[in-house]
């Protein structure tokens, strides 16, 4: 595809710059954007997950109303509203694990890992991480180590940092042909095999594992939507708390109902030891992150003061805007049967879709989630009809749709839309789809059809 001039000031070193044309938004509501020139596009990215609740300006009017009083808080300074979003946070951890903890802020998702990995070091001696092939925990300096592609790092170069992966969680393509129970079995022999022999490079000779923690997604969003197998994750778990390591649960893309479930972790029996949140507590209006740690690995003795400090944890603005957020959840009393609901509904476009088009392999859903894998590596290719499917036929006045790609995993579709979503609003979502997968089996079915 021929790449237009770059204009302006703006570098293009983001995912904006990958496909082309780029669409310049200025207005958002629901689940739609409207562009400079007038054209509306459906949003079944919704930003990776982080605008669950829509683009909704009155959550913006309401903490402005909260924090009008405060100006910017330097970070040596306490503020109620901080204290106020904590206790939420925190009440709310108590009652879904049963275990008291403490709560500290930073700004995004890759801080927020970063934050836990100090966590982790300030409570033990231990050395080595593990997280799962396909993981992805951020793109910065430290955290693009974690994360599974080596693209992440390769421009600030490979620290080595003690990192051992496990076998990839996608059972699907890693071993085709298989059931589940033998693919779970062979993933297992594995892992036991890299906690017990020294050549693996996690036990030392005397069989002693050397582990300070284990870092895992219940959902694999740039690892191509998987879904770990519930017994093979709680198995893993197992293993890993007995060789001493910390649990550490990476909920940035699944938390705060994503999945159906305030989090990912509540689909399997894990009992977390620090959880990683972030995306969906401001709705995507400020960047935002909270790390959670079961008492005792933040109490002072461990977590003293100065251990951990950021210019704008303490902004008063966006604590505001996580309290307008916290409370829209919590006022949402129908929230998880309307999420199951939506999660029936994208099961059943992307079922038709994999019946319909030869492009298509498998999908499913869960929560606001689904999960569309290809016969062919053309995901990005797809997202760009879909980007203008509409442009001279729109549907119910919407030109494009906007799709999720998967990072790792070129040949998967995420479908991840505001999880308030209504019954019309699905129905266009069908409808762009469709169209856009007709439009793809002209262009593409020859590829599959020779492979």
């Amino acid at each position: 595809m021929r790449k237009k001039k770059q204009e302006g000031f703006l570098a293009h070193g983001d995912f904006v710059y990958r496909h082309d044309p780029i669409p310049v938004f200025v207005k958002a509501k629901g689940v739609y954007l409207e562009d400079t020139d007038g054209y509306r596009y459906f949003d079944a990215e919704a930003a990776n997950g982080t605008v669950s609740l829509g683009f909704d300006s009155s959550i913006l009017e309401e903490a402005r109303k909260i924090q009008k009083n405060l100006p910017s808080i330097p970070s040596f300074c306490e503020t109620e509203i901080r204290k106020k979003v904590a206790g939420k946070i925190g009440k709310m951890m108590l009652q879904i694990t049963k275990k008291k903890g403490r709560i500290a802020f930073e700004l995004g998702g890759a801080q927020g890992m970063e934050l836990a990995i100090k966590i982790v070091r300030s409570n033990t001696k231990k050395t080595q991480l593990v997280v799962f092939e396909g993981g992805y925990h951020g793109r910065s300096a430290y955290t693009s180590q974690l994360s599974a592609s080596h693209r992440y790092r390769k421009i600030m170069g490979d620290w080595r940092i003690p990192i051992a992966r496990l076998p990839y969680p996608d059972f699907e393509q890693t071993y085709p042909g298989l059931s589940t129970d033998e693919a779970r079995a062979i993933a297992i022999k594995q892992v036991e095999r890299l906690l017990s022999t020294e050549t693996a490079g996690l036990a030392i000779r005397s069989g002693e594992q050397d582990i300070s923690a284990l870092i895992i997604e219940p959902i694999l969003n740039a690892g191509g939507i998987v879904m770990p197998d519930k017994k093979y994750l709680e198995t893993v778990v197992k293993m890993f708390r007995k060789a001493g390591a910390l649990i550490v649960v990476d909920e940035i893309f699944c938390g705060f109902y994503r999945t159906g479930k305030m989090f990912g972790f509540q689909h399997y029996t894990i009992s977390p030891d620090i959880v990683v949140m972030s995306k969906a507590i401001t709705n995507g209006i400020a960047p935002l992150s909270c790390v959670w740690g079961r008492d005792p690995y933040m109490l002072s003795a461990k977590f003293p003061p100065g251990t951990h400090s950021a210019t704008y944890i303490n902004n008063p603005g966006t604590l505001a805007i996580a309290d307008v957020v916290l409370d829209r959840y919590q006022k949402w009393e129908t929230k998880e049967k309307d999420i199951k609901k939506l999660e029936r509904s994208l099961h059943d476009i992307i079922q038709k879709i994999v019946q319909s088009s030869a492009l298509v392999k498998s999908g499913y859903s869960i929560g606001g989630i689904g999960r569309i894998l290809l016969t062919e590596n053309i995901a990005g290719n797809i997202l760009d009809i879909a980007l203008t499917i509409g442009r001279k036929n729109p549907i119910k006045g919407v030109h494009g749709l906007i799709l999720a790609s998967t990072g790792m995993a070129p040949n998967v579709i995420a479908l991840n839309p505001p999880l308030n979503i209504n019954t019309a609003d699905v129905e266009i979502l069908r409808k762009l789809l469709s169209q856009t997968f007709k439009v793809a089996e002209t262009k593409y079915s020859v590829v599959s059809e020779s492979s």
